[in-house]
């Protein structure tokens, strides 16, 4: 077998099989959520009947769950529900010069994509040693596998969500409960993969390039080796890069 030059990690020594998912389909979802509802706890909820306003800090993406099933008479080609669980972190403010209590709130929203996800119509058993523990006892001759559906994997990255506007509703009339509204901008890739066997060249094996780092130092003597941090204290202006966090709004311009 030949071998190719000038490659990353040297030279090409042998092609090798892997078992590995390869992404059949994906797409990109630039999705502006509008006036989301959260729901929060009793006693947080009662702070929020008495607000005089509320800000909202951070929203992060604590879950998310999938939903994939066969589109009817479009072989391939899958349905796949994204449900995002969101959690809120609010400021409420009560009017006087209290410092604000934080309260979290909590909602969910669900995205449906078509995306080509091959065909699958053999069954897939994988051994998962590591499920078992030394009290099992095996009960068959497959005692330390499980079995992969036909199904394509479904999987999302994202970046942290965009508060993009806050709303605090009049309270109603019969009730006195007042809700929270936030409009949620979010990024995303959504994939659908298979586990499949691939073909691949070996340059080398991954050898580390640098030494494990001693802990035996002193707390002292490791805050030395700390590079002083110049930055932090002389803040960039907009001519060097403007502003790097898009939700530090001090004066709650946007909402």
């Amino acid at each position: 077998m030949s071998e190719t030059k000038n490659r990353p990690g040297g030279s090409f020594k042998e092609a090798v099989c892997i078992d590995a998912l390869r992404i059949y389909d994906s797409c990109s979802a630039q999705d502006c959520l509008e006036d989301v509802e959260f729901t929060f706890s009793t006693e947080d909820q009662e702070l929020l009947n008495d607000a005089a306003y509320i800000k909202t800090r951070s929203i992060d993406v604590t879950d998310v769950n999938f939903s994939i099933s066969p589109v009817a008479f479009n072989q391939g080609f899958y349905s796949v529900d994204v449900t995002y669980n969101f959690r809120a972190q609010v400021e409420v403010f009560s009017g006087d010069n209290t410092p604000p209590t934080v309260i979290y709130g909590t909602a969910v929203f669900t995205k449906k994509v078509i995306l080509y996800g091959g065909d699958g119509g053999t069954q897939r058993f994988v051994s998962d040693a590591g499920l078992v523990t030394a009290q099992e006892t095996p009960t068959s001759g497959c005692a330390c596998c499980r079995s992969l559906c036909t199904l394509p994997t479904a999987s999302v990255s994202l970046v942290e969500p965009m508060c993009l506007d806050t709303t605090l509703t009049a309270a109603d009339p019969e009730t006195g409960v007042r809700s929270v509204q936030i409009t949620v901008g979010i990024f995303a890739i959504i994939s659908l993969a298979r586990p499949v066997p691939l073909m691949i060249p070996v340059y080398d094996y991954c050898i580390p390039g640098k030494e494990c780092t001693s802990t035996s130092s002193t707390p002292c003597e490791m805050f030395e080796q700390i590079v002083f941090p110049t930055n932090e204290f002389f803040p960039r202006g907009l001519e060097t890069g403007g502003c790097m966090n898009g939700c530090n709004d001090p004066d709650n311009t946007k909402g």
